[in-house]
């Protein structure tokens, strides 16, 4: 009982309470009805903080109400979409360890493009390099026709982290995730992945500015239609800092595939991957702006078909800040290969948000996306199509409370 007491005294927090609702217009497919869709959206949120003098606990819950097409032909279920998770860090003078556990699970809208992209907040900082294996664009995954799916979503992971000397660092981190659709129905539109992976990093601080990462992972994901895939993937990164918000990070390497498809074949190959990355922040008396742009060569599984794929992919993006108005613009592009595949994907993303601080608690928002995808290339079977949203919303967000 004294542990637990001494435990509990030294422990300061932090709860964060906030909620967004946003109004979504965009253009109601044909077999519906002609004319423009409304859906309506809330999300509240509800984080709560704890520091111990060398361990800290995250809990966060944001659960997603949302009503599609509210003035259509049809009624409109309320559709919930529970998502939140857990963290848990501990840090000494060298080594540090996370366990964290994330959710989400519920109704999922494809109506509409903002499928959980959250392109309303700026991303000032710099950003880590890229690293072998993994796709650090998910807003440029390719979406299934206009459909409410029961998906389902979590992963849990541990991240060790050993500083050898102040040049050298490693970090380990083992990871299961789960994604997808949630029942009979939602599979044939989404297939369910389940992923067992581990990353490795081994950084080395050739100076103040530049930072050599040679990283490593094997993955293996087993596909709800049959896939298997199995990779292992080796990068070698070059990070340099021009200044504490601007720098740019350059990686190549290579991956080793091995494919079982739903039939029982198999398939073994090699590609070379790479990834480079820029940031650049601009501060003046009155405006400050943000760019990033992100270029790769990676493996990926494509989400709709479950098979895997080479994908190409850019994106670039600004934020500019005056005052208490903002303004992101992101435009986002991929391709796989190789072309003549039935499932081949090319998509298209352009997305504009605005927003205005009117108090010091709440703001309001304004923005537009736009897409293009189309699967199949130039086969008998494939399909195209273009979407577009406009949406308005508001976001309240109340003082922290610490004790």
């Amino acid at each position: 009982m004294l542990l637990v007491a001494m435990f509990a005294f030294e422990v300061a927090g932090t709860v964060d309470v906030s909620d967004r609702a946003r109004i979504y217009a965009y253009e109601r497919e044909a077999i519906i009805g002609d004319g423009i869709a409304f859906d309506i959206e809330n999300t509240p949120r509800l984080h709560l903080g704890l520091d111990w003098p060398v361990t800290s606990l995250d809990l966060e819950y944001a659960p997603r109400l949302f009503w599609q097409d509210v003035d259509g032909p049809a009624a409109s279920p309320t559709l919930l979409l529970h998502s939140g998770g857990l963290s848990l860090s501990s840090r000494r003078e060298r080594l540090s360890l996370t366990l964290a556990q994330t959710f989400s699970v519920g109704d999922q809208s494809f109506a509409r493009l903002s499928v959980e992209r959250d392109l309303l907040e700026p991303e000032p900082a710099a950003t880590p390099a890229p690293t072998g294996g993994g796709s650090p664009s998910p807003e440029l995954e390719l979406v299934p026709g206009p459909m409410v799916v029961e998906v389902v979503e979590a992963e849990s992971s541990a991240s060790l982290r050993y500083d050898w000397s102040r040049r050298v660092s490693t970090e380990l981190r083992p990871s299961f995730g789960v994604s997808g659709g949630a029942d009979a129905a939602a599979l044939r539109a989404l297939p369910r992945q389940r992923t067992a992976r581990v990353d490795g990093a081994l950084d080395y601080r050739a100076s103040r500015r530049d930072t050599l990462t040679t990283s490593a992972a094997v993955a293996q994901t087993a596909i709800s239609n049959g896939y298997d895939h199995l990779l292992v993937s080796l990068m070698e990164t070059w990070s340099r800092s021009f200044a504490p918000e601007s720098g740019v990070a350059l990686g190549a390497g290579a991956a080793l595939q091995e494919t079982t498809g739903p039939a029982g074949s198999s398939e073994t190959q090699s590609q070379p991957i790479g990834a480079a990355r820029a940031w650049h922040t601009v501060h003046g008396r009155a405006v400050h702006v943000y760019l990033r742009s992100d270029l790769g060569y990676q493996p990926h599984i494509n989400v709709l078909t479950g098979s895997f794929q080479h994908r190409l992919f850019a994106s670039a993006g600004a934020t500019t800040i005056a005052g208490s108005s903002s303004a992101t613009f992101t435009l986002g592009a991929a391709q796989t290969f190789p072309l003549d595949e039935p499932d081949t994907a090319q998509s298209l993303t352009a997305d504009l948000v605005l927003e205005q601080a009117l108090l010091d608690w709440l703001s309001a928002e304004l923005g537009g996306q736009m897409v293009w995808q189309s699967l199949g290339g130039d086969g008998l079977f494939a399909t195209s199509e273009s979407r577009w949203l406009l949406f308005a919303g508001a976001r309240a967000e109340l003082p922290s409370v610490r004790f």
